[in-house]
């Protein structure tokens, strides 16, 4: 088993002239899934595309994936992480079937550009199974609800059986009954699936998270187990704001004043 998924050290990035990530120091473990917590405008989505490799750090930083410290390319590391997003909703060309975007994930791309095997149709339906979808396989892109898509946005990350699962806002749009009935699904997910969940909705975080990492303008403010960050005092100083949780049925929710 590899030591790490995913290990960041010392990186910093800058978009032009700004630093908008400043000495990120990182490891997320094979037995841990990680919440990346943070306001808006705090660097979730920039940290999302080092680890993906859509962006490199600055000299003296350093990205490595799956126990490797050596770089193998991008395209092994994105066979081995599966990404969900609700940009991959808009990028898609909406008359494309369900089935058609699960298969797209073979490939990383947005759309179908390559022949698909029958091995990977086949697997493409056991994800749409999976997700309880079956009925979407045929149906346009364009008519689904935004949650029936997201679930279809789901299934193809699942393809090709990823090693680490990154999940960027996934419930963004959907209303109460629908981000639930996600959060439901993604909890019907094997047990040992591992993923970096983004979010600044704390009661998005679920019992199969174990770890906290929270980001406040471009730097890690805090980071560890669960528990311990999402006490009040801490979760009040890393947004900024005072705030109260309490814990029910595994999850966390901000209390009422």
């Amino acid at each position: 088993m590899s030591s790490f998924l995913v290990q960041i050290k010392n990186a910093s990035v800058y978009l032009g002239d700004t630093r908008v990530l400043k000495s990120i120091d990182w490891t997320v473990r094979p037995n841990e899934s990680w919440a990346l917590v943070g306001n808006n405008g705090s660097g979730k989505t920039t940290l999302l595309k080092l680890i993906f490799g859509e962006l490199l750090p600055i000299e003296g930083g350093q990205v490595h994936w799956f126990g490797n410290r050596e770089w193998t390319g991008l395209a092994d590391v994105r066979e081995k992480v599966g990404y969900v997003s609700a940009e991959y909703q808009q990028n898609y060309d909406q008359n494309v079937s369900g089935l058609q975007v699960v298969e797209s994930g073979f490939f990383a791309s947005i759309g179908l550009w390559d022949p698909v095997s029958a091995a990977r149709k086949k697997r493409a339906r056991e994800c749409l199974h999976l997700m309880e979808i079956e009925h979407l396989a045929d149906k346009p892109f364009y008519h689904m609800s935004y949650g029936e898509s997201r679930r279809v946005l789901l299934a193809r990350a699942l393809v090709h059986r990823p090693a680490l699962l990154i999940l960027d806002e996934p419930c963004a749009g959907l209303d109460i009954p629908t981000r639930e009935r996600f959060l439901a699904t993604l909890q019907k997910l094997p047990r040992k699936t591992r993923m970096i969940y983004v979010t600044h909705h704390i009661e998005e975080i679920l019992p199969a998270v174990s770890h906290v990492l929270y980001l406040k303008e471009g730097t890690v403010f805090r980071q560890g187990a669960k528990e311990a960050m999402l006490e009040d005092k801490v979760l009040s100083e890393a947004l900024g704001y005072p705030l109260s949780v309490r814990k029910n049925n595994g999850r966390y929710w901000l209390k009422g004043p």
